[in-house]
């Protein structure tokens, strides 16, 4: 590839995609063939799942719009309409994939409805819509194997649970919580993590060829979750009034990044730096607790490793035994932490832990 560019989000949470509903009466006109799309609407306003099966699809190069209408979806505490719904996602923003759905991009999405001939409307009317099943991500950057270290503490990291809305499934290179049907999505929403590169060049082939030739996305990892509606963004407690597209376009990073850090401390367990990583060797309980106890006092207080075994060996008077255990805990610094990648790793996946909000 030429001309190839870096990814200047990494690490920025942005708005992926949405399910965009507008009252059939503020539209100018819409495609009569929705018409035979008719789908039902749960209580909550939301199109019951298999949305994409049940909605007429718009094929553009690479990509697709979904689009259907729903009768009777309520719209407000007393009141019901008609509405059409379109699934609104990043791909739609074609070379600019990455940047997700914003202010600056989201007219470019207008038009193409517009020039497609899914509805027609003001821009204004457009804004002012109301969204429900909303993806927010962020992206990241790792080494494959860093990325899979990274997955392996996710799921270690994960309470055990039998239940479809708690517990964690790993997958192909990820790791998901929940599932998007969920009707527990104020404490338990639909969360996963995934491999990023993988997706777009195994499941995405024709629009990454005609989109991402110039955009370096190799090693790129990706964590997505889901808001479902008004009751969830409420709950989210983000000062928001309206509930509209507008608003929501207007978030700031950091309400954004509270979104992404209620999923994943929804999901995983307290978190503690130093008990978080598994090393590949087999050690006896005893040398598994030095070594915990070490990793506490170089990687979370910074201590030195001087400081650090005269500290654990403190109170041992027996001048063989603690020559001993000075010996095994040198060995175990050695062997387990210098020498190897294993601080670096820790390092690298511990600042992503961090950006994240994972407490």
């Amino acid at each position: 590839m030429t001309n190839v560019r870096n990814l200047p989000t990494l690490g920025q949470s942005s708005i992926d995609s949405f399910k965009l509903r507008i009252e059939l009466s503020q539209l100018k006109t819409y495609d009569n063939l929705l018409l035979d799309t008719l789908t039902v609407s749960n209580p909550r306003g939301e199109i019951e799942k298999e949305f994409k099966r049940k909605s007429k699809e718009y094929y553009l190069d690479g990509y697709s719009f979904y689009a259907s209408i729903s009768e009777g979806v309520r719209v407000s505490q007393n009141r019901f309409a008609d509405c059409l719904t379109v699934l609104i996602n990043s791909k739609q923003l074609e070379h600019k994939y990455f940047e997700g759905v914003s202010n600056s991009n989201v007219k470019d999405i207008f038009d193409k409805i517009i020039n497609i001939g899914i509805f027609d409307c003001s821009y204004k009317t457009f804004l002012d819509s109301h969204l429900t099943d909303i993806d927010f991500k962020k992206d990241y950057k790792l080494p494959l194997d860093d990325y899979l270290e990274l997955i392996k503490v996710c799921g270690i990291m994960t309470p055990l649970s039998n239940s479809n809305d708690k517990g964690k499934r790993i997958h192909n290179k990820g790791i998901s919580w929940s599932n998007r049907e969920t009707s527990k999505y104020l404490t338990n929403p639909f969360t996963k993590i995934y491999h990023k590169e993988t997706e777009l060049r195994e499941n995405s082939t024709d629009f990454t060829s005609l989109y991402l030739n110039s955009i370096d996305f190799k090693n790129v990892f990706r964590i997505e979750t889901t808001v479902k509606n008004r009751t969830h963004l409420k709950r989210l407690k983000l000062n928001l009034n309206t509930f509209t597209l507008r608003e929501l376009l207007s978030l700031s990073n950091t309400q954004k990044d509270s979104i992404i850090a209620n999923a994943i401390n929804s999901h995983l367990s307290p978190r503690n730096k130093s008990l978080t990583f598994k090393t590949q060797s087999k050690m006896t309980p005893t040398k598994r607790q030095q070594l915990n106890a070490l990793l506490v006092l170089t990687t979370d207080l910074n201590y030195s490793l001087d400081r650090s075994i005269n500290l654990l060996l403190n109170g041992i008077e027996n001048k063989v035994s603690k020559s001993l255990n000075k010996k095994t805990l040198n060995q175990l610094y050695n062997d387990e932490i210098k020498g190897t990648d294993y601080e670096a790793k820790t390092s690298k996946i511990e600042s992503i832990f961090d950006n994240l909000g994972w407490n």
